[in-house]
């Protein structure tokens, strides 16, 4: 695979199913091998994973990154009027963003790199795109009983004193003491908390809205890497949800900041440009690779 191939980039609009129109930027080389697409973690914009997808149209890759609604560049109005919810991004956002980036480059197969609630909601990109790998970085279910024990108290704060304090006051969650990311419109603090505090997570409301089939669906080969310092994305998070891609070839990777040498990595520094010598290079070699060897192993 060639490196440093000259990058563009542009923005891009992106139409949902339901209409709402998400904000996105493609950065691409003159003739990309294959699509590459990066669904972000909650409250983190898109501007986040610039070099990690600049690094990827470097290598070959057309790298699309994009704001869910209520995000960043998609936010329509006040956080607090915006309508958009959790389960939104996950049934239409998510897919979307997918099809879309299938549509600018067809017949080039599609990677897709999911940041924590990112990897969670990759399950239902439609099968008419043409998936070849899945690459989960710090992705796990959202119950907070599964977060490492010094985030648990942060966790259960957040969602029984923080948020219901904020919603009630400023009628959405504003950055703050307890949440350092993008604010947060009330309908996707609101699906986040049901997440979170069920065991199940998010499996029984997409159950009752019929997304199961999609799951059921979804055979790309999966990889999850997981820093072990990471307080959110623990190996029982991973564990379940791995478990949710039952019929994918799927596997794990634990991450150590002592291997690597660049200092701790928690739950978005798999995609700080510090590691990106050292840890970027494993991802972009495993999702170039052939599904069908990967399905072998």
């Amino acid at each position: 695979m060639a490196l440093n191939k000259p990058v563009n980039s542009r923005e891009i609009a992106i139409t949902a199913a339901d209409g709402r129109v998400l904000a996105g930027r493609v950065f691409a080389p003159a003739r990309p091998h294959a699509v590459m697409v990066i669904n972000p973690a909650t409250g983190y914009t898109q501007d986040f994973y610039r070099p990690f997808a600049q690094a990827a149209a470097a290598r070959g890759w057309a790298a699309l990154t994009f704001d869910y609604r209520g995000q960043g560049a998609s936010l329509q109005g006040s956080p607090r009027h915006d309508p958009a919810r959790m389960l939104d991004w996950a049934r239409y956002d998510v897919p979307a963003a997918a099809a879309h980036a299938s549509a600018l480059y067809p017949g080039l197969p599609v990677d897709v790199v999911g940041h924590s609630v990112g990897g969670q909601f990759a399950g239902l990109i439609d099968a008419h795109v043409p998936v070849r790998a899945l690459a989960l970085m710090s992705s796990s279910g959202p119950y907070w009983g599964h977060h490492a024990p010094s985030m648990r108290l942060k966790a259960w704060s957040f969602w029984r004193l923080c948020g219901p304090a904020c919603l009630a006051l400023q009628g959405h969650v504003p950055r703050g003491a307890l949440w350092r990311g993008a604010p947060l419109a009330p309908g996707v603090w609101r699906d986040w908390r049901a997440f979170g505090v069920n065991r199940d997570g998010f499996r029984d409301l997409f159950a009752e809205h019929g997304l199961d089939a999609r799951w059921r669906a979804f055979s790309a080969p999966v990889r999850a890497w997981v820093p072990d310092d990471d307080p959110i994305a623990t190996p029982g998070g991973v564990r379940w949800l791995l478990a949710r891609y039952a019929h994918a070839p799927r596997d794990r990777i634990i991450v150590r900041p002592d291997d690597l040498a660049r200092g701790p990595i928690g739950h978005d520094g798999l995609f700080r440009e510090r590691l990106g010598d050292v840890f970027w290079p494993q991802v972009f070699g495993w999702l170039s690779h052939d599904p069908l060897k990967l399905a072998a192993e």
